[in-house]
């Protein structure tokens, strides 16, 4: 309890200052983050307990879960990578369902072997351009940093709090990039 008060008191300098970073779960929120996101400043930090928690209970949950990504946006839990058995894909699902706080869980893990270092390596990849095109999307109003991008064995995975007008430009765009297999929107629309 000591180190968690001295932590904070040591933190509090910086979390006074207008883009300090804030830990959770590990993960890093600030400021110019949270001011260019939909969500609300509790939303963001809750998601990433969320995430943490997820993870932490998928772990405890499957013998071999070296390769199950977890990502949350606005309480809903994407579940990506792959497991062993289809039992595996279930315990995964109830396990990140369990969870306080999860609204949604889309599990779209695959059943295999985990992806080779090399295809990990093109996913990153391909995350990167998906970025790099939605600096490209021409929509009034319209902030990149509000998707969130997630790629599996050239899947990518897109969610966010968007318009219909939004996830209609930035999935054809990202449709078009090379190396793109597959786009999965796991999109709320605020319209």
């Amino acid at each position: 309890m000591r180190n968690k008060n001295l932590i904070l008191i040591l933190a509090l300098p910086l979390w006074l200052n207008a883009c300090a970073p804030l830990v959770v779960g590990g993960a890093v929120v600030t400021a110019i983050t949270v001011a260019h996101d939909r969500r609300s400043a509790g939303r963001v930090v809750d998601d990433k307990i969320i995430q943490a928690k997820t993870q932490k209970a998928i772990y405890k949950t499957l013998k071999d879960s070296k390769h199950v990504k977890v990502d949350v946006y606005n309480g809903v839990v994407l579940l990506t990578g792959e497991v062993l058995t289809a039992e595996d894909r279930r315990k995964a699902e109830d396990a990140a369902a369990s969870v306080a706080g999860v609204r949604k869980v889309v599990n779209e893990l695959r059943i295999g072997y985990p992806t080779r270092v090399q295809q990990r390596v093109k996913d990153a990849a391909i995350t990167s351009k998906v970025k790099a095109a939605l600096l490209k999307v021409d929509l009034p109003d319209f902030d990149p940093t509000r998707i969130k991008v997630t790629t599996v064995d050239g899947t990518v995975y897109l969610m966010g709090l968007v318009t219909r007008k939004e996830a209609a430009k930035v999935t054809e765009r990202v449709r078009r990039i090379k190396g793109v297999k597959k786009v999965v929107t796991v999109f709320e629309y605020l319209d």
